[in-house]
């Protein structure tokens, strides 16, 4: 069940005092499974607003702890009569990978945040307004609490508290041998290499992502931070991990608070070869009829990135 968290999850609006005619109390539903939403309006406003939050994140939420934070699913319980909000809740997840430089150890740090978003409305009206607001993390929101009377007001306290916190712990002892990936080059032809090689994958990802992975409960599973222990003297892969995000709501039919889900899944992939031989495997130019990025056997190996996160992934 969801924590209680100051800040990041609190009961939105609801409209407890509504009974059927029989007496019996409310029952609610998924926003999306009220009968008078929507369903193509909403799922646009929604992929608005998550593009306009990865617009802006590098100039205002990922300028703390995380950079790279990702929303996963914004979702609302609903009266099941009047459509009235309950609660709405947007999840997040971010990711960020260091090496252990003694022991070519991969740390990950990869919380997650489950954000209530608090308001007094309707399905409808609340459709209706984050699909024609232009700045949708900005817009006024009906019964929001003062002080917090947007979407983007309520993220900033969220934000402060992250759950799965685990930044690890690293070695001590030893000489320090092992360095990431992203720091091994020192040119930026180098690090340009690097950075499209993981967009190659990321790329790949979401093109299997709706007919394999995203198809189980967490559908909205997210590829995030891709690390790679590298030896400096040699420049051989150690080890890579790639970081994936996803959650997935569910809807008491009575009390109506959301029971969300929202978990980080940190994949181990096989390398043995150089940090140059991985990437131009990775950014090799994709043939007609050949594998691309994400299915290429990967050096020292006949299995790819694809087979390592099968075996994690749920």
């Amino acid at each position: 069940m969801i924590a209680a968290l100051t800040g990041c999850m609190a009961q939105g609006g609801s409209d407890d005092s509504e009974t059927t005619e029989q007496g019996v109390s409310t029952t609610y539903v998924d926003i999306l499974d009220f009968e008078k939403t929507d369903q193509d309006q909403w799922y646009d406003a929604i992929h608005a607003l998550n593009a306009q939050f990865n617009d802006e994140c590098g100039d205002t939420y990922c300028e703390g702890d995380w950079s790279n934070i990702v929303p996963l699913t914004f979702g609302c319980s609903v009266s099941s009569k009047a459509g009235s909000v309950k609660d709405c809740v947007w999840t997040f997840a971010a990711a960020h990978g260091e090496v252990d430089a003694k022991n070519a150890a991969i740390v990950v740090d990869a919380p997650v945040f489950k954000c209530s978003i608090k308001m007094k409305t309707t399905a409808v009206k609340l459709a209706k307004l984050l699909s024609t607001a232009d700045d949708k993390l900005r817009v006024t929101l009906p019964g929001a609490p003062a002080g917090a009377t947007t979407i983007g007001e309520q993220l900033s306290d969220c934000f402060d508290h992250p759950l799965d916190y685990t930044p690890g712990t690293f070695s001590t002892t030893g000489t320090d041998k092992y360095v990431s990936a992203r720091d091994y080059y020192t040119s930026s032809a180098g690090m340009d290499r690097w950075y499209a090689a993981k967009k190659a994958l990321v790329a790949g990802f979401d093109r299997v992502c709706g007919d394999t992975f995203c198809g189980s409960d967490f559908g909205d599973l997210q590829a995030m931070d891709f690390t790679c222990a590298v030896t400096k003297s040699s420049g051989n892969v150690k080890t890579c991990t790639w970081t994936f995000g996803g959650s997935y709501h569910v809807t008491p039919e009575h009390g109506g608070l959301l029971d969300v889900t929202a978990k980080t899944f940190k994949c181990k992939v096989d390398v043995d070869g150089s940090l140059s031989k991985l990437i131009d495997t990775l950014v090799a130019p994709t043939i007609p009829g050949q594998p691309d990025a994400i299915r290429r056997p990967l050096p020292g190996f006949t299995t790819s990135a694809y087979d390592a996160i099968a075996a994690c992934l749920p």
